[in-house]
């Protein structure tokens, strides 16, 4: 075994964990919670909560469709005014 005058450096150790965050479970837990409870106002919390995410689930495929029924009724209307412009 070697003499050594210096003490050489070890490797540095973290506790690094990283955290997810899952959007549904949170829901889901939220709700569980507030059904436990069988307080009136904590249903009618809960209620209107879950009404919440209800629309706010419905309100995007809403927007989505919107949107795409107007690009079809603008692409027609393109392909109608080439069709004269070129055609007739």
């Amino acid at each position: 075994m070697a003499l050594t005058f210096f003490k050489t450096p070890r490797n540095k150790k973290y506790g690094y964990k990283p955290v997810y965050y899952d959007k549904k479970k949170e829901e889901r837990e939220k709700r569980q919670k507030a059904a436990m409870e069988n307080n009136e106002e904590n249903y009618e919390k809960a209620l209107r909560d879950r009404l919440q995410m209800r629309w706010k689930r419905s309100s995007g495929s809403r927007s989505q469709t919107a949107s795409n029924q107007r690009l079809v009724i603008i692409l027609i209307v393109m392909f109608l005014l080439l069709y004269l412009i070129f055609f007739v």
